[in-house]
């Protein structure tokens, strides 16, 4: 494998292009998002205000009415709507420009780093894989008027890179999902849930430092990868990040509990792993055939490596799993200069942490008699 050095030296040429592009393509991205999140903000205090004021709201809405107040409404409308559809016109132009140099850099980091495994950037972690890893709760919904199974969480990004560590195949994919399955469903008649949801969704990003803008609208971001495992199994164990585990402890397994999404709870002794993540199966002992002492150490040990909320299931002859990444995973950081910032190094590693899940998870060797 390359020296990283050695490799980025190589690659400045690229990266001083795809830099200039970079930069006029993240404000004009920027300006398009804070054009949205101001309708958004009107859209959802408005009803706020009507329910808290409803006098002076009616008041408002008298004065709107009349014809010089009238006209500076509509002035202001096509103030906003035209230089938004400018910049949300640029920003796409833009996006196309930036994304093609991204996909050219990635290309010439793999065929350095990782010549055996092949990249398709036209190709994508499909809806039908996405669901078969059970990773995603309220996937489906049955249209029983047009009797056929409508999905209801879609992938947005493309690009899949595939190949085998020695025995193991293992297929990689960027993916960016779009979760419309509350859209729809009676917690939408919960008085303010409408305006949380939206809030969680599209201005949380903004607020938060573990998050960015480019997961505006999406329930998840990340990689997405698909390995061999070398046992069936008949039926399916998720694996997800414990968020409550730390913040109410004894209380944990009460909340757990109440998932009424997912399959019955799974108790596991090892209080490390514990810790970190929480188990659901359709089968208890299945469960616990799976998540040996040992492969339990192993994925701990993969989520500290990677530092980043990860996601797996069991399910068949196949190990499905999730890393979220706050930029996606075929993505460089778009908000770091990527000629002087280690955007380069965090990419490369990224990359390089995916390839190695196979030998961290030692699924290369065979614990379990077929």
């Amino acid at each position: 494998m390359m020296d990283l050095t050695t490799l980025k030296r190589e690659l400045l040429p690229l990266l001083k292009k795809a830099e200039k592009v970079r930069k006029r393509y993240r404000f004009f991205k920027i300006g398009s998002a804070l054009f949205i999140v101001i309708i958004l903000l009107g859209f959802t205090s408005l009803p706020i205000f009507m329910y808290a004021n409803s006098t002076s709201y009616l008041k408002w809405m008298s004065k709107l009415s009349e014809a010089n107040s009238w006209f500076s409404f509509q002035t202001f409308m096509v103030l906003y709507w035209i230089p938004f559809f400018v910049f949300l016109t640029a920003s796409q132009n833009l996006k196309n420009k930036y994304k093609g140099a991204e996909r050219e850099i990635l290309k010439t980091l793999l065929k350095k780093t990782a010549p055996e495994f092949a990249f398709n950037e036209n190709l994508q972690i499909t809806s039908k894989e996405i669901e078969a890893s059970k990773l995603i709760p309220n996937y489906l919904q049955v249209d029983t008027t047009k009797s056929h199974t409508q999905h209801k969480v879609h992938n947005l990004n493309f690009g899949l890179l595939s190949g085998k560590i020695r025995e193991t195949s293992i297929k990689m994919g960027d993916v960016k999902i779009l979760n419309q399955s509350l859209y729809g469903s009676y917690l939408m008649y919960i008085p303010f849930f409408t305006h949380f949801l939206l809030f969680s969704t599209y201005l949380r990003p903004w607020l938060s430092k573990k998050h960015s803008i480019e997961q505006t609208g999406s329930s998840f971001l990340g990689m997405f990868a698909i390995m061999d495992f070398n046992k069936r199994f008949n039926g399916t164990t998720v694996v997800l990040p414990d968020r409550f585990e730390k913040r109410v402890g004894y209380l944990a397994k009460t909340f757990q509990q109440l998932n009424l999404n997912r399959d019955p709870l799974v108790n596991l002794e090892d209080p490390e792993f514990e810790k970190e993540f929480v188990v659901y199966s359709t089968d208890q002992v299945e469960a616990r055939y799976i998540l040996t002492p040992s492969l339990m150490q192993r994925i701990t040990r993969l989520k500290r490596k990677i530092n980043k909320p990860i996601m797996l299931s069991f399910k068949g002859n196949r190990l499905y799993m999730g890393v979220k990444h706050p930029y996606g995973f075929f993505s460089l950081n778009e908000s770091k200069n990527l000629t002087t910032s280690n955007a380069i190094e965090v990419f490369y590693e990224d990359i390089t942490a995916a390839m190695d899940i196979v030998e961290d998870l030692n699924l290369n060797t065979k614990i379990w008699k077929q």
